[in-house]
């Protein structure tokens, strides 16, 4: 049976084309466009317009002299964002394995994606009830403690755009739904150099955060604590648990260039 191609279906294949014409073109150097549409299956219009967008964004260059297509530079941001995320891992993961054996609790690498938090790695330990595992999860910036680190490090017109673009919605009767109430919240967490998430993302789960910098100063990463809340009060939570990651995130944000001054 035909079924009419909604506008969804024409932004999805026109992504994999995107893609498909990228690959290419990353194989071959130096592509025509005669070469790109003999060996790509869409129209010339396709993937005329689909170049335009890829040489607008920086992903192609164009030769007029020569009229052929090569990679651009933003696809050496993209490759050096994610070694740089491979780096950060092998670098973190002593620091990783040091707090979750002290705390006997699970430890998490988290970096920013957009208005998300990604876990690229973890120091999972081996106890009869532990936090689900949350390396490869996104969770929204406002309702996870390593994404209120991130948000405590976003300048006026980052924090303005997240307001403008993410709806706050609750994911337990203890997120922060309320835009001047998590803004207060942020500003505490970037006083205290810490954050936490009491219950605010998973009912019984509670989360302790803290930086990792870079050379630049910028948060890169958080470090993050995640265990069920009736084996860890809140108390001791922001108390040794807190110290002890703070001076981590310290040693390891060194490690990584990063000086007070």
């Amino acid at each position: 049976m035909y079924r009419k191609r909604t506008k969804k279906d024409y932004i999805v294949h026109n992504v994999a084309l995107a893609f498909d014409i990228l690959f290419f073109i990353a194989k071959n150097s130096e592509v025509s466009l005669e070469e790109i549409e003999k060996n790509i299956d869409a129209s010339l219009y396709q993937i005329e317009k689909i170049l335009e967008v890829l040489i607008n964004r920086g992903y192609v260059n164009y030769n007029p002299k020569k009229k052929t297509y090569s990679l651009g530079i933003k696809n050496f941001e993209v490759g050096y964002s994610y070694l740089s995320h491979v780096d950060l891992r092998n670098i973190a993961r002593p620091y990783l394995q040091y707090l979750g054996e002290k705390f006997q609790e699970n430890v998490y690498l988290a970096v920013r994606s957009g208005f998300e938090i990604v876990y690229i790695d973890a120091y999972e330990v081996n106890r009869p009830v532990v936090v689900k595992s949350r390396v490869g999860r996104l969770l929204p910036l406002y309702a996870s403690a390593s994404g209120k680190v991130h948000l405590a490090d976003m300048d006026e017109d980052e924090l303005e755009e997240f307001f403008r673009d993410e709806k706050l919605v609750p994911y337990t009767s203890k997120t922060i739904t309320d835009k001047n109430e998590l803004l207060k919240h942020i500003r505490m967490v970037k006083e205290n150099g810490y954050a936490i998430d009491d219950e605010e993302w998973e009912e019984e789960v509670r989360c302790l955060s803290v930086p990792v910098r870079d050379h630049t100063g910028r948060v890169v990463a958080a470090m993050t604590l995640s265990a069920p809340s009736w084996r860890i009060p809140y108390e001791e939570l922001t108390g040794k648990v807190k110290d002890e990651f703070i001076k981590k995130s310290q040693e390891l944000s060194e490690r990584l260039g990063y000086t007070q001054e």
